[in-house]
């Protein structure tokens, strides 16, 4: 496990959950905090950003130590970077860097690697200097993975040249995604949306543990345990859905990492419906408004949305989530309480089904096809037949009852 000085900066105010959310992102890139410097700052030192004092403290640290990295919780300039590591002669990682690390570690399809490499090109293309060199001759660790010597050995032309050719691969991978995505339009599909280490991966798994038969996602206590989406099949007593985890948020990304952050929750467009699951034991406002933001930014347009506020026995006093989403479908869990999860589904089934129609449909024996597709999909309330059909009394989808309306006996409700 590398060893590393981790290096807060904060304006005007101390910020507790910074400290937190840095060693965490350390944690998870394989490193360990063993020391932490911090300076509160109400200007930017345009050479290192944080006060000469405070560099030479750094260094003696690192000296006393035998510590060879130290990683910033800002985004640093080129110039910001070749200084402190010129006068401390210490490998310095800084915001942007170190969660690109965590996400080529942590990429496994061929989708996601192509998007990190993408952002990593992009973040790294102003930054093309001399001192970059001294990147190419680390033998590994903290904020050196992914393009690596090769790419920083090429001009800008060709990392311009790299960055049109990885674009061009999303765009055909996203015309095979879409076909995939037709495969599924008969099942109802929902997204888990939220901060990093909000508890998605954990409901997830304990629904497939009560309703599913579908494989565990990789869920651990680390920021970003999940960067691909993963999506599975569960089964809510005849409402069959997919359920898709995707890469948690986090604060203070810089533009190049949000946008490649943004692209990798495009696949919630084609939701059904949206779980937002928000940590209650952390600054939910924020959460909130983080999300929210995404969400207008992603275009996702009028969709069916559940917040799911997590982590309810890490709270003292569950009467200050009252406040948030008064008029939204909302609900309070633990995700590790398996009665908390069935109520979790069937508050999903709810919503689901708050603007279900009751109809009464007459399907001839020669459709077996669309028989065995509304007996899969749905709770038969009241089952009959005839010389000729099956008669069915259930609640169906307004997509669906448009789809199938001529099999529905008349007198039903028009839409």
């Amino acid at each position: 496990m590398q060893e590393v000085i981790q290096v807060n900066v904060f304006e005007n105010k101390e910020n507790p959950n910074k400290d937190f959310e840095l060693e965490s992102l350390i944690n998870t890139a394989g490193g360990k905090s063993v020391a932490k410097v911090s300076q509160v700052i109400s200007k930017v030192n345009p050479a290192y950003y944080i006060g000469s004092g405070k560099v030479s403290e750094i260094e003696d640290i690192a000296k006393k130590l035998d510590v060879k990295t130290v990683v910033f919780d800002v985004e640093l300039s080129a110039s910001q970077l070749r200084n402190l590591e010129e006068k401390m002669k210490l490998h310095v990682v800084d915001w942007t860097t170190l969660i690109l690390d965590i996400f080529a570690q942590r990429a496994n399809t061929k989708e996601a690697k192509l998007k990190i490499k993408l952002a990593q090109l992009k973040y790294q293309l102003p930054r093309i200097n001399k001192w970059f060199a001294y990147l190419s001759r680390q033998s590994g660790g903290i904020g050196t993975r992914g393009p690596g010597e090769t790419m920083l050995e090429t001009d800008k032309r060709a990392i311009v040249r790299d960055i049109r050719s990885l674009e061009e691969k999303l765009k055909d991978l996203e015309k095979t995604k879409s076909v995939n995505r037709k495969s599924r339009e008969k099942i109802l599909n929902i997204s888990l949306l939220g901060y990093t280490n909000a508890g998605k991966s954990t409901i997830l798994n304990n629904m497939l543990k009560i309703f599913g038969k579908d494989k565990y996602v990789y869920s651990d206590d680390l920021l970003f345990a999940t960067l691909d989406t993963s999506t599975r099949r569960l089964d809510f007593s005849n409402t069959k859905v997919t359920l898709t985890d995707t890469v948690g948020f986090i604060d203070n990304l810089s533009k190049e990492l949000n946008d490649s952050f943004l692209t990798t929750l495009e696949e919630i467009k084609f939701s059904d419906m949206l779980l937002v699951v928000i940590d209650s034991s952390y600054d939910i406002q924020t959460q909130l408004d983080t999300i929210d933001k995404a969400l207008d930014d992603i275009e996702v347009g009028e969709k069916k949305i559940l917040y799911v506020f997590n982590k309810i026995d890490k709270i003292e006093d569950d009467m200050i989530l009252l406040g948030y989403k008064k008029r939204e479908e909302k609900i309070y869990i633990s995700a590790r309480n398996e009665d908390d999860i069935v109520k979790l589904k069937d508050k999903i089934v709810h919503v689901i089904k708050n603007d279900y129609i009751e109809v009464k449909m007459k399907i001839p024996y020669e459709d077996g096809k669309v028989l065995d597709y509304i007996m899969t999909n749905y709770d038969i309330d009241k089952k009959d037949y005839d010389e000729n059909s099956s008669i069915l009394e259930f609640d169906i989808s307004k997509k669906d009852y448009n789809k199938y309306e001529r099999y529905i006996e008349k007198n039903q409700p028009e839409l």
